[in-house]
């Protein structure tokens, strides 16, 4: 009996130490700015939706998965944002409501790491990669990460004149351990 119970005590904090923390979002800010006619407009996305899965001293069972609903685009000008939600050469909302990533690997970058995700847009995945921050306070923490990507690899804008085609966008994610 003693065996048994020993072996499960082993298998339970084995379990433990390899399965990565569980760290459920407060607050997420998705930020995105593009340079039009020299320029910068900003924008932001709400609506955001995620698992989060993250140790630091573990980062190969380490993922995220999550979606920020593309109708809760906002440029601060309301003109603007109606195109961007119903144009079929920008985010369509109708047809594609959410903008999607998952990790496909995470890897430690001196004190930083690095995110390999499947970004999919409008049914187009393309994988990027996202240098991001990793701050840890007892039961909270707070990732920030922030990346380039190039528009048209999504088919977002087509051929619009005077838009960039490198479009910046961060995330900083506010999160308490479950």
């Amino acid at each position: 009996m003693k065996k048994i119970l020993f072996f499960c005590f082993f298998v339970n904090l084995t379990i433990t130490t390899i399965s990565a923390q569980n760290w459920k979002p407060v607050t997420v800010n998705v930020f995105f700015k593009i340079k039009m006619l020299g320029s910068t407009v900003d924008g932001k996305f709400k609506g955001f939706a995620g698992v989060i899965k993250f140790d630091p001293n573990n980062l190969s069972s380490s993922s995220l998965v999550a979606s920020v609903d593309a109708n809760t685009i906002d440029t601060e000008n309301n003109l603007r944002n109606k195109h961007l939600r119903e144009k079929t050469d920008f985010f369509n909302v109708t047809k594609y409501p959410n903008l999607k990533m998952k990790t496909t690997k995470i890897e430690k970058d001196g004190s930083n790491y690095i995110g390999y995700f499947d970004l999919t847009i409008k049914d187009i995945t393309k994988n990027v990669k996202i240098p991001f921050t990793f701050k840890q306070d007892g039961d909270k923490a707070a990732f920030q990460g922030s990346a380039v990507i190039n528009r048209r690899d999504w088919a977002v804008g087509g051929g619009t004149l005077g838009m960039s085609d490198n479009v910046t966008f961060s995330i900083l994610v506010n999160a308490v351990k479950e």
